[in-house]
């Protein structure tokens, strides 16, 4: 069981280096998008949609909640 945790850790110390500080800011971003759509805030969604690297709505997830975001501005017309 000790040898289980250890390793764990290790693994999230290598995951953490490796990631880049606009992957980072990307991801939270997506968090903002999603806490956005989640309230209904749907224009402020779409305005962080847009500051978004496109290279991240090559990810199903980023492109199903950008349908979401626009499903959800439809709705307010």
């Amino acid at each position: 069981m000790q040898l289980v945790k250890h390793r764990r850790r290790v693994m999230r110390a290598i995951i953490i280096k490796d990631v880049s500080s606009e992957d980072l800011q990307a991801m939270r971003r997506l968090q903002a998008i999603e806490g956005y759509a989640d309230l209904g805030m749907f224009v402020e969604a779409e305005a962080e949609l847009h500051q978004l690297d496109p290279a991240w709505f090559g990810f199903k997830q980023t492109r199903l909640l950008q349908l979401r975001v626009l499903a959800g501005l439809g709705q307010g017309k």
